[in-house]
């Protein structure tokens, strides 16, 4: 997963919620994620600015040798999210690279109650200010960027359990690898949907109690951590519906929301296509509303767990739909795309113009079938 920070001179904001974010991301050993920054301004090549670049080394940020550089077409075009610091940035994104608007949004969306904007707020820039007002867009972006990274899909299975195995290992101060029994639980912490980064705190926390103590017996099997893992996730589970509001009850996981939701819309679109004659689409429609249901399962999942299972069966239902699409309204729609694309063409590559390309293909078919995020709540 490639995640891209813009803000307007890539010398503060972005280049720090980046350096955040790759902080988190290297704790948790998450190889599966690429973070960037850049901005919309096309002075490049200059440094951070002074006060982020003391604030950086305040907390500990890795920025080796920053320079400033404006976001490209093929930067744009290669990231699955984009994260941007106000909604001119967001203007930007639909004028100069439509294509890429869903995969956009403001960083202050993940604005918790305790932050010092609201949602929908632009993180302000503080060049040109006091020290003060940098401290406050710091913390901004460190309360949203925490929040982003932990709604964040789970990374696929080897990737989870690899990290797992290197802090055990880590803090077992041993080179040995993990059991076949140990590899079978994190197998099904991952399946359970349970979040890479509960179980590293986890870890951490029962070895520094331990290391605190004073005792000296030898951690020998990761089952050691499962009852911190497992009621950490119970805890999360808890807070994280009450604090989403999803669920009108204590045991209703928000992930039923989500599955439920999904699945209303994908029949929806159904009924739209059947009535206007595209009886084979409305067939893929029906039969992933069933799939979505299906894929509900027993034991409940966190909202970052059953948004990458939606957001996988969305990839899956998007490519039976271009087969299922008459021909003739295909290319009326890669026609369209292409020439909504025709004044950026001489700055992107190859690559970077069939991948926008195919993006853009795929959003005037969620509009065609009126096929709305499936993701969303």
């Amino acid at each position: 997963m490639k995640i891209l920070f813009l803000c307007t001179g890539n010398m503060h904001r972005s280049p720090l919620a980046a350096a955040m974010l790759r902080a988190e991301v290297a704790r948790d050993v998450r190889t599966d994620i690429e973070v960037s920054s850049a901005g919309t301004l096309g002075a490049g090549d200059l440094p951070l600015v002074r006060e982020a670049a003391q604030l950086a080394a305040e907390a500990g940020l890795v920025l080796p040798s920053h320079r400033s550089r404006q976001a490209s077409a093929g930067m744009i075009a290669d990231a699955d999210q984009i994260l941007v610091m106000e909604r001119y940035h967001l203007e930007w994104i639909e004028k100069e690279h439509p294509a890429a608007t869903m995969n956009c949004r403001l960083l202050s969306e993940y604005a918790g109650p305790d932050c010092a904007i609201s949602p929908g707020e632009d993180v302000p820039d503080a060049i040109g200010e006091e020290i003060a007002s940098f401290r406050r867009t710091f913390s901004i972006l460190s309360h949203c960027v925490h929040r982003f990274y932990r709604e964040l899909p789970a990374p696929p299975e080897e990737v989870f359990t690899q990290a797992i195995e290197e802090r055990f290992r880590l803090r077992r101060r041993t080179p040995l690898t993990l059991s076949p029994a140990d590899f079978e639980l994190a197998g099904r912490w991952w399946q359970q949907g349970i979040p890479l980064w509960i179980v590293i705190e986890s870890i951490d926390e029962l070895f520094r109690k331990k290391e605190s103590s004073g005792d000296p017996g030898r951690v020998r099997r990761l089952s050691w951590c499962g009852r911190a893992v497992e009621a950490r996730f119970a805890e999360y589970q808890r807070t994280h519906v009450a604090a989403t509001g999803a669920g009108e009850h204590p045991d209703s996981p928000a992930a039923c929301t989500l599955f439920a939701a999904a699945a209303q819309k994908l029949r929806t679109a159904a009924e739209g296509a059947r009535g206007r004659g595209h009886v084979a689409s409305a067939v893929v429609l029906e039969k992933a509303a069933h799939a979505i249901l299906a894929e509900n399962p027993p034991a409940p999942l966190p909202p970052p767990a059953a948004r990458l299972v939606l957001h996988k069966l969305e990839e899956k239902i998007l490519g039976e739909l271009r087969l299922s699409t008459d021909l003739t309204e295909m290319a009326r729609m890669r026609e369209t795309a292409a020439s909504s694309l025709s004044a950026h063409r001489g700055r992107m590559t190859g690559s970077a113009f069939e991948a926008t390309l195919e993006r853009l293909v795929s959003q005037r078919l969620r509009e065609f079938y009126q096929l709305f995020d499936l993701t969303a709540p």
